[in-house]
């Protein structure tokens, strides 16, 4: 067989192996497609069961807040209502129907007071004789409601209830009970699913939500007759039945009219509230309905352009080696070998015998020489031989760079030529030498040149070249040593302009030439002022924090050099910090007119009146602020510290607070930083489990830690000892 034909037979086996790949992956393609399909489904359900719980935490939270309204708790102790405090009802009721429509999903919201009998709702006032139409109007029975008020807690209680139509409500209660156990008031919120979950369905997808017995809450047609179908167990043959309360994830398939569809169920984080979705089978995997086209077609055009890609390698292979098979061996040009690595020795033995050849096309000696002196420069080697071949010790030199200006032509013919024209014009006249470097062309010269001189030298270089350039000048230097330091200054200026696309006009520039400030002085004064002022808060030493406040406005939101954006950034961020300290009508009345103030005076006169909404509450109360705080933040922390992904933001957004206001305010309160308090109780997990002879990594991945690593590092910080050390009972070097 020909050599040629023994090529493209190599190429050919190669370029077919993802042919045998893609035939490989189709008996598990189908699988594949399949689980994807279920996960996006499961990932939209996900999110669906994420807004309806955050729904339900949302209602818990108001029922919370009204449940300890002091009017509410003044009026539930009350047998009987003046007319004074049935006009305290119709506020009651603006504030429920204020506090309705924060949700979408919020249907009704009521107040009931047991001993007066009254029931105040978000649309109305009932008297006690009237109280019943409030179930009538939801459509249960007044008993069940009754029902419901009394089997409340004195925390939030998340219940459903059925509707004599079909269907129910989710509601949210919580009751006040007397010294001797009577019942003094229920708030709750009746919930609606429907509004939610009817923008997800579709006329293939439909979204329910059933109770723990798996009777329909909220959703469609269908899903009632799934909900019911499920409740008895008749999920279809083989399919797996769920009994009434299972808390489990739950799916499957089953008939429906005659078609086949898909359900799965998922629990409520909150209540016992099951969500799920149904979607017809044939539309879930309709996806397949294309794979098996689309694998025909991929393995086709793979084939092809193996097939091609093969023959083409294999002629641009053998073409270069026919040309030289004359020289090798004896056999001429017709020679054939019995194998590729054959011809390969051939080669080898061809090449050895015409070693003189090849050392012509070696680079020459100067390039050697220039090659090693670059590297001398770069600080790749310490050898100063080759410069001393150029620059005597002692004497003064200098480095120049020249590059094309605007970054319009870096290529190497452009450098090069750059290098000849100094060369020409430099090295004639003065020792020296010249370099070629990616972004630029260099020359050490043996002479301290002048500012002028070097402007002179760079209008030559430019006239003669016709080609506007920017020249980068060193300081002067007289030891060899010191030539990486040159470079150094060189280079350090020339990356920082390549890497920013800083664009700078043709001339002279002195290495290492400053970069301007821009404020950062500033900046850096405006964040210590506003440390102070939100220690000043969080200490309730309001006289103090007042003296901030007017520091800041005189010093840093009155320099009339900074732009007028960051002028109001930073007035943005004053406000930001006295915020959770005014009273939260009065912030947002004041924060409303805030985007549209237009002048500093006026943006001055709003920080000031916010200012002056803030609470002065006693320093006792401040203290149990900060207690909650600090205990909020450390109970969210040993919730889950071993999740990977924990940050202070995250912690910030479960607090509901902006990350700097609340690292500023936990500092205050207990001296060491957030990352500080999430260090420490991982750090009290990982000393348990070493203790217990878990190994390192597997401490890392359980308490939290992204890599082995960063619980060594975190150790050392803090322990003053590695993980190892502490688990063989060891002190830390030095103590």
């Amino acid at each position: 067989m020909k050599v040629y034909k023994r090529f493209l037979a190599s190429y050919l086996c190669v370029c077919l192996v993802p042919v045998l790949l893609s035939l490989f992956t189709i008996g598990r393609l189908e699988r594949r497609v399949q689980d994807s399909v279920m996960e996006d489904q499961e990932s939209s359900m996900q999110l669906i069961r994420q807004e309806s719980d955050q729904t339900l935490g949302h209602a818990a939270n108001l029922v919370s807040i009204f449940s300890e309204d002091t009017v509410a708790s003044y009026l539930s102790k009350k047998s009987e209502l003046s007319a004074g405090e049935l006009f305290t009802l119709c506020e009651l009721s603006e504030s429920l129907s204020r506090a309705m429509g924060q949700n979408s999903s919020f249907y009704r919201a009521f107040c009931y007071f047991a001993k007066s009998g009254f029931l105040v709702t978000d649309r109305r006032t009932y008297h006690p004789e009237a109280a019943g139409l409030f179930s009538w109007d939801l459509q249960f029975a007044e008993a069940s409601f009754r029902e419901l008020l009394d089997s409340g807690s004195s925390t939030e209680h998340i219940t459903t209830v059925r509707k004599d139509s079909g269907g129910g409500w989710i509601m949210v209660l919580r009751s006040q009970y007397g010294r001797g156990g009577e019942l003094l008031s229920c708030v709750g919120i009746v919930i609606q699913l429907d509004r939610s979950l009817s923008r997800y369905s579709s006329e293939d997808f439909e979204a329910f939500a059933a109770d723990e017995s798996c009777r329909l809450i909220s959703g469609g047609d269908r899903s009632r007759e799934v909900c019911g179908l499920i409740s008895e167990g008749g999920g279809g043959p083989g399919e797996p039945e769920l009994s009434p309360g299972e808390p489990e994830l739950s799916g499957g398939e089953l008939e429906l009219s005659g078609e086949r569809y898909v359900y799965s169920q998922y629990p409520s984080g909150l209540s016992r509230v099951r969500y799920g979705f149904i979607i017809r089978r044939d539309a879930y995997y309709q996806e397949l309905r294309f794979v098996w086209t689309h694998l025909i077609v991929e393995i086709a055009v793979i084939l092809i352009v193996s097939v091609f890609f093969a023959v083409f390698w294999s002629r641009r292979t053998y073409r270069p080696i026919k040309s030289i098979l004359p020289y090798v061996g004896a056999g001429g040009p017709e020679c054939e070998c019995r194998s590729i690595s054959e011809l390969g020795s051939a080669l080898e033995s061809f090449a050895r015998e015409k070693e003189s050849l090849e050392s012509q096309v070696v680079s020459s000696e100067q390039q050697i020489l220039s090659a090693a002196l670059r590297q001398y420069l770069l600080g790749l080697t310490d050898s100063q031989s080759t410069l001393s071949q150029y620059i005597e010790e002692g004497q003064p030199y200098q480095l120049l760079a020249f590059a094309p200006a605007r970054h319009k032509d870096n290529s190497p013919e452009a450098l090069s030529a750059i290098g000849e024209r100094l060369d020409d014009i430099l090295l004639d006249k003065s020792g020296g030498v010249s370099l070629q470097f990616q972004r630029c062309a260099a020359v050490l010269v043996q002479r301290a040149l002048s500012y002028e001189e070097t402007a002179e030298i760079h209008f030559a270089v430019e006239q003669s070249l016709s080609m506007p350039l920017v020249c980068y000048m060193s300081h002067t230097y007289t030891r060899l040593e010191e030539a990486p330091e040159a470079w150094a200054a060189i280079y350090s200026t020339l990356y920082h302009d390549s890497f920013w696309q800083i664009e700078r006009e043709r001339g002279v520039w002195p290495a290492g030439e400053a970069a301007e400030d821009d404020g950062a002085e500033s900046y850096r004064d405006f964040l210590s002022h506003q440390k102070a002022l939100t220690e000043c808060l969080c200490a309730g030493k309001m006289q103090k924090a007042e003296s901030c406040l007017e520091k800041i406005i005189s010093e840093d939101l009155s320099d009339r050099g900074l732009p007028i954006e960051k002028i109001r950034r930073r007035y943005a961020d004053t406000a930001e910090v006295i915020l959770p300290y005014v009273a939260e009508k009065r912030a947002g009345d004041i924060m409303g007119r805030f985007g549209s103030f237009g002048t500093a005076g006026e943006m001055e006169a709003g920080l000031r009146d916010l200012f002056s909404g803030i609470s002065r509450e006693p320093r006792s109360e401040l203290s149990e602020m900060k207690r909650e705080l600090t205990d909020s933040v450390r109970e969210f922390i040993r919730a889950n510290y071993q999740d990977q992904s924990l940050n202070a933001s995250m912690i910030a957004n479960h607090l509901g607070m902006n990350l700097s206001t609340l690292s500023h305010q936990y500092k205050a309160a207990t001296g060491s930083g957030l990352l500080d308090e999430l260090h420490a109780v991982r750090l009290e997990a990982a000393k348990k489990l070493l203790s217990e002879g878990a190994s390192v990594r597997e401490t890392a991945e359980r308490t939290g830690y992204a890599d082995p690593r960063a619980l060594i590092r975190a150790f050392k910080r803090y322990e003053g000892m590695t993980p190892g050390q502490y688990a063989k009972g060891g002190t830390a070097s030095g103590e």
